[in-house]
Parts: structure tokens; C-alpha cells; sequence
């Protein structure tokens, strides 16, 4: 709840920084956005991390099992091609698309998990993802059906 909570918060944020760019003249650009989110994240994580007392005794792990960092570098990698696509959605897209793209993932996330993990989903788990592929099902036929119409349109 608090992940669709926070999609939403950040869908008005984005469309708020987007007006106020193109106000001013100025395209967003995906890898701009990235950017300062990570910038800020590292921020904050790091600060953090220093007022919980986790900084130096996870930088001594690190040090001390250095075979962690190729892991942490796949993961890195991989977030990095992650956050490439969805910054690109926010660049270039509403906020709407956004979190349809990201409320997708998350579904497919869990289904994948199911399927190759075996993991198993209660029946209020099945009603959540019931209603969330209802949800973006409905979205899909609703712009298709706008688009048909749009189409028949033109050509009349």
C-alpha cells in the first residue's frame, strides 16, 4: 500500500518538475533525473547509516570478505539498467504510464517468484494481484478503445 502510496506521491512530483522545466525552457533528460535521485539516495543512506552505527561495520565486512563486491557490483549493474528504463518512462511519459509500468513489473515480480521459486500466495495475495491486473487491464482496453475511436475518426 505505501508503494502505490509513494507512486503516486512521486507521479505529482514529476509532473510538477517537468511544468516547472518547461517553464523555464529546459527538457528533462532520464539520466538527470537518475542522477540526482541516486546523488540523493547515497546522501541519505550514508547519513544514515552513520547515526544507526552501520557504516563501519559494514565497510569492515566488505573489506573483510572481498568476494561480497562482485555481488554487490551485478546488483549495482543491475539496478543501474533498471533505473535506466523507468527514468526514461518518467522523462518521457506521465506519471500515469509510469506507475502502470511499475505496478506491472512489480506483478510480473511476484508471478515469476511463484512460477520459478515456488513460492506460494495466500488467497488475499491472489485478490491483490487479481485486482491489480484488473486495474491495468482496464487502463489498456480504455486507451485502446480511445485509439480505435480516435483512428476511425481520422479516416472518415
Amino acid at each position: 500500500m505505501l508503494s502505490l502510496t509513494m507512486d503516486g506521491v512521486v507521479g505529482g512530483t514529476q509532473k510538477r518538475l517537468k511544468a516547472n522545466m518547461s517553464k523555464v525552457g529546459v527538457e528533462p533528460k532520464p539520466y538527470d533525473f537518475m542522477f540526482y535521485t541516486n546523488v540523493y539516495m547515497m546522501l541519505l543512506g550514508l547519513i544514515i547509516s552513520f547515526v544507526i552505527g552501520e557504516f563501519f561495520p559494514g565497510l569492515t565486512y566488505c573489506l573483510r570478505n572481498p568476494g561480497i563486491m562482485s555481488l554487490i557490483s551485478k546488483y549495482s549493474l543491475c539496478s543501474a539498467i533498471g533505473q535506466s528504463f523507468i527514468f526514461y518512462t518518467i522523462a518521457h511519459f506521465d506519471p500515469l504510464v509510469c506507475s502502470t509500468v511499475t505496478t506491472t513489473r512489480k506483478i510480473l515480480t511476484v508471478l515469476l517468484s511463484i512460477y520459478l521459486k515456488g513460492h506460494k500466495l495466500g488467497a488475499s495475495g491472489w485478490c491483490g494481484v487479481s485486482i491489480a491486473v484488473s486495474g491495468i487491464s482496464s487502463e489498456l482496453m480504455s486507451k485502446y478503445s480511445a485509439a480505435i475511436k480516435k483512428k476511425s475518426t481520422f479516416t472518415e
